[in-house]
């Protein structure tokens, strides 16, 4: 049976994630309960704890919280690692779950996004394959995100279930959810879901929260009100009729991996130089040798050729110029990023969010480079002659 009064909901979000630009980033690029076409970056392990929760006992709310009232607690964990661009892996546990009534909800899954922002594309496209251990159930995702007029978010989801909720019924539902922008930090978000086709009668699930940006990490945070319990497909696709339960999510991305092995090996290799350091190294006009082949200076070149540093990466990521080309990169994340020859060509200090580095090439050839902070961030520029 289908709700008829869901159904164009989720079709108009989905059509207009469809038609509007889009980017994909955790919680402040995203709804509470919807996680949109995002996906991490490549060797990049992601952790995200969401943790909602009830008030309990004779008439208690949210105000008997230092009163009468006792926490009934529903977390849920997500840890996800990009295994190659574009696509990545993950697993999500919630201990304490209505999907089907018990404890013990888990979900392994694989994302995959073949379509993101880049260019001239303005919006994304994912697709996300699960099983739900606690209902013993092949689930899936198309998702489909947007943005509309630089401050509207707009997030549409079909999702498929072999077996919803433990009852041995295949369902179909829809999502749909938007975020407005109060500035590059704060986003308020809502999101609904249903299911529209296979099982009568269950909630509508919903949330609203404000997503927050930590300035200068890659940390991200929010506070919100639901009827959801757990954060996997099925969770997120029905809530708790009449309830409200109130929560925050937490992410931490772990970037640069690899860099994570110093700590079986403290005294190896050498570190790189903090945010002090290198800005007191930087030189006002730097010549580098000549067999390097280019020129480091102070930003200002009005005629500079522009790489946005977004969303943990480089947007040019294979750029072609001539010689004599300046190029400079405009730091759009809310974290420090910098950016590096691999053999050493240039090796700027630590670009904070809005600040910009310039490089002039001056010989042909293929110069690769990366995020010192970041290594999974690389690009090319191949230098031609005119």
């Amino acid at each position: 049976m289908v709700k008829i009064s869901w159904l164009p909901l989720g079709i108009l979000s989905a059509g207009l994630a469809l038609a509007t630009p889009g980017v994909a980033q955790p919680l402040t690029e995203r709804t509470p309960n919807l996680e949109g076409t995002w996906v991490t970056s490549p060797r990049n392990l992601h952790f995200q704890f969401a943790h909602r929760f009830q008030m309990a006992g004779d008439d208690a709310d949210i105000g008997d919280i230092f009163g009468n009232g006792f926490l009934v607690n529903y977390p849920t964990f997500a840890l996800t690692y990009g295994v190659v661009p574009g696509v990545m892996a993950g697993f999500r546990y919630s201990s304490k779950s209505v999907v089907m009534d018990q404890l013990n909800e888990w979900q392994p899954y694989l994302k995959w996004a073949p379509l993101q922002r880049s260019g001239e594309r303005q919006w994304s496209l994912s697709f996300a394959g699960a099983y739900n251990g606690a209902a013993s159930s092949f689930d899936s995702e198309i998702s489909a995100q947007g943005d509309l007029w630089r401050r509207v978010i707009l997030i549409g989801s079909v999702r498929g279930f072999t077996d919803t909720f433990g009852t041995d019924t295949a369902s179909l539902a829809l999502a749909g959810g938007a975020g407005y922008r109060i500035n590059r930090y704060i986003t308020l978000a809502a999101d609904v879901t249903s299911i529209v086709a296979g099982l009568d009668d269950r909630p509508v699930g919903w949330s609203a929260g404000l997503q927050f940006g930590i300035p200068h990490t890659p940390h991200t945070f929010s506070l919100m009100a639901t009827n959801v319990t757990s954060g996997t497909l099925q969770g997120t696709s029905t809530g708790v009729e009449g309830e409200v339960f109130w929560g925050f999510e937490f992410t931490v991305p772990f970037s640069g991996f690899a860099r994570w092995g110093k700590i079986l090996d403290p005294d190896g290799g050498t570190d790189s130089p903090g945010p002090v350091e290198a800005a007191a190294a930087r030189p006002e006009v730097s010549v580098e040798p000549a067999d390097a082949g280019v020129i480091v200076g102070p930003a200002g070149n009005p005629k500079a050729v522009e790489i946005e540093i977004k969303n943990f990466k480089f947007d040019e990521a294979d750029l072609e110029i001539v010689i004599g080309t300046t190029v400079r990169w405009v730091n759009k994340d809310p974290v420090a990023h910098n950016t590096t020859g691999d053999r050493g060509e240039w090796d700027s200090p630590l670009i904070g969010p809005g600040e910009t580095f310039e490089v002039t090439f001056t010989q042909a050839g293929e110069f690769a480079y990366h995020c010192t902070p970041h290594p999974f961030m690389e690009a090319t520029i191949r230098v031609v002659r005119p």
